[in-house]
């Protein structure tokens, strides 16, 4: 009797965290987040490329990357002609991608789990605080942990991410408030604000973005 109760509990929990998951992808193609391939198919199951990953970063921003002619000129030598090549421009126009003009983006490489959550938070604007905690990796594996970007997530360094992983961090992430730059200085610590909505500051999210869209 107990083993039989354990499998249907074990049954209950697998469906409840199957359930949430389809509503997480739900919600990512209903902002057009994620879209499958040609056939239809979301491939979950498969590792993300870093070309896929800007791309989603990008639309999760409100840029439609496939079509935007908000990209800066090409300056990684192995994106010319790739269909990725606005997406990486537009992402390392936005700062979440740190790598020099002339140096090789590698799209078509798996990414790394630490390397698709330290673009994730520096979408989110934390980047200053993840440095704070010690910078990458740690910093940000951190600072991710402590916003709920990684929630039901396993993550160690040097595993790939993959596809699935990357709609359970970008779900999670779209409620996040956003962090923002609120004072430059030369001299002095530049100022920050999170945008929480409290103490009379606007509350701000990817999601807010998206919907204003």
């Amino acid at each position: 009797m107990k083993k039989i109760l354990s499998i249907i509990l074990a049954s209950l929990l697998m469906l409840g965290s199957f359930n949430v998951f389809a509503t997480d992808t739900a919600e990512l193609e209903k902002y057009e987040i994620i879209k499958g391939d040609p056939d239809g198919n979301m491939r979950l199951d498969d590792n993300l490329t870093r070309a896929e990953a800007v791309t989603l970063l990008t639309r999760l921003y409100g840029f439609n990357p496939e079509t935007s002619d908000a990209a800066p000129a090409n300056n990684f030598p192995d994106m010319e002609n790739h269909w990725a090549c606005n997406a990486a421009m537009i992402a390392k126009g936005l700062r979440i991608v740190d790598k020099v003009d002339g140096e090789a983006f590698n799209p078509d490489e798996n990414i790394p789990a630490e390397e698709f959550i330290k673009m994730v938070i520096c979408l989110l604007g934390y980047q200053e605080v993840a440095e704070q905690h010690g910078g990458s990796p740690h910093g940000y594996l951190i600072k991710a942990s402590q916003l709920g970007v990684t929630k039901g997530v396993s993550i160690s360094t040097g595993r790939f991410v993959t596809r699935k992983d990357a709609v359970q961090m970008l779900s999670n992430s779209l409620d996040i408030p956003l962090m923002v730059m609120t004072s430059f200085s030369f001299s002095e610590a530049n100022e920050y604000t999170i945008m929480d909505g409290k103490n009379g500051v606007e509350y701000r999210s990817l999601r807010t973005m998206l919907e204003a869209k």
